[in-house]
């Protein structure tokens, strides 16, 4: 069967255009052999069947034929089903992000990893993990096993990218971090949750990077160095002008770790 099989033509490689002409061919010989001999012409009609789902064609050299003597109109509505495939996915994930998004804030305190009295400190036993992750990452974050388990993605789809601060290319988007240390305690925050709570794994992707982005003040210490956090006005440029943020950043080495608008309320958001 696997000496049959042609993976190049089936598959998510299957030509839609070509497996649609072999099975007109099939269904008009098959009744052209049906009309002479009944019983042969099923046999016909089945056995072309199986030879296009195996081998995604019936008749040799189709897929260089369609290419080139089917009409391009016609092929293009073929293709039409990959943009149905990429609306689908896109409702699957609102549907997804509807039914498990969470509530930042009531999550973390029901879920014990930070305090329920004041929110904006972790718990002493959630904190004790978070450090041994940071610990445990700390020479090596940017591994791409180790940024691929942030997205829940491959680890052969990220694709580092040279620029001043980290950043990679990931399914096609480019994720980045102020510093150094924001990227380190991304990668021991996730860790540390998803060893912490199952529930962690259901979050949607785009809501457990807030989170993480979220968290990242709330250890006592910089994840790089060990320095104290400090929270400063900045102003920053951006395509829009200059604008006004609070910078929460390492003492010591410098570090940023996230910029809030001077207008952030200071909650987990949605």
């Amino acid at each position: 069967m696997e000496r049959v099989r042609r993976p190049e033509y089936t598959g998510q490689n299957r030509c839609v255009p070509c497996t649609a002409v072999n099975v007109v061919i099939a269904a008009v010989v098959s009744t052209l052999v049906g009309v002479v001999v009944p019983p042969a012409g099923v046999a016909v009609f089945v056995a072309s069947l199986v030879s296009i789902y195996l081998r995604g064609y019936l008749v040799p050299g189709t897929p260089t034929l369609t290419k080139r003597y089917l009409p391009e109109s016609i092929r293009a509505r073929f293709d039409d089903h990959e943009a149905d495939d990429e609306e689908w996915e896109i409702i699957e994930k609102i549907e997804y992000h509807r039914e498990n998004a969470v509530e930042p804030e009531q999550f973390l305190v029901d879920e014990g990893v930070v305090t329920r009295d004041d929110g904006d400190r972790f718990t002493e036993d959630f904190a004790a993990l978070r450090d041994e992750h940071v610990d445990a990452n700390r020479d090596s974050p940017r591994e791409p096993a180790t940024l691929a388990t942030l997205f829940d993605a491959a680890p052969d789809s990220v694709a580092t990218t040279d620029r001043d601060y980290p950043a990679i290319e990931i399914d096609n988007r480019i994720r980045k971090w102020p510093s150094e240390a924001a990227l380190l305690a991304d990668v021991a925050t996730d860790a540390a949750m998803a060893a912490w709570t199952d529930r962690w794994a259901d979050v949607p992707i785009e809501q457990r990077g807030t989170i993480r982005e979220e968290l990242r003040t709330l250890g006592d210490d910089c994840p790089a160095c060990g320095g104290q956090i400090t929270t400063t006005a900045d102003t920053v440029e951006s395509c829009c002008g200059l604008h006004e943020v609070i910078a929460a950043e390492c003492g010591s080495c410098g570090d940023r770790l996230r910029e809030l608008d001077e207008n952030h309320e200071a909650k987990l958001t949605r």
